[in-house]
């Protein structure tokens, strides 16, 4: 699951788009703007490339690394005061753009919102949210009745994802549901 996949809350949407970033704020006075990037495909904004801010089209100028997270400047803005209008902006490209995965594994648009049900076919609600940990993944699962659910991403745990049928098949380790 990443971009080489999209790995944070890349979600696609109805129009075939998926978010590969959010803008939280503007760097320096030539119209930077700090990106939140919710891909681990750091080409995706390298100068020259074209993506969908705020649902318009935008040719990358320039990116810096000046904390570990992207500042990107975009065509047509060129001062502080003009990069102040992109705060809050989704950063998307078309879904088509992503490559193809190898078996096995998926982009996260793809799981989020699949439902979950035990071996036994036990519905246990849906997937929520995905958590990137050093270890593995963890799925949120969102219960209807009940808090979430916490379940490790590890093939002890997450036995078949369906994504035609849209179902998560799980086997909770002991104690993972109380």
């Amino acid at each position: 699951m990443t971009d080489s996949a999209d790995p944070t809350p890349a979600q696609a949407d109805d129009g075939g788009r998926v978010a590969v970033g959010r803008i939280n704020g503007t760097w320096g006075l030539r119209g930077h703007v700090k990106v939140t990037p919710y891909t681990a495909n750091k080409d995706r904004f390298r100068p020259g490339s074209r993506l969908l801010v705020g649902g318009a089209p935008a040719e990358v100028l320039d990116v810096v690394y000046p904390q570990a997270y992207p500042c990107v400047r975009f065509a047509g803005y060129d001062s502080i005061e003009a990069a102040e209008d992109l705060r809050g902006a989704l950063i998307e490209i078309e879904a088509a753009e992503l490559p193809a995965l190898p078996e096995g594994e998926y982009y996260r648009h793809d799981l989020i919102g699949l439902r979950v049900v035990t071996r036994e076919g036990e519905p246990l609600g849906e997937l929520a949210d995905i958590l990137a940990t050093g270890a593995n993944d963890v799925y949120v699962v969102r219960r209807a009745a009940a808090p979430d659910v916490l379940l490790p991403a590890i093939a002890d745990v997450v036995l078949r994802v369906d994504l035609v049928a849209r179902e998560l098949v799980v086997d909770p380790l002991p104690g993972l549901l109380d």
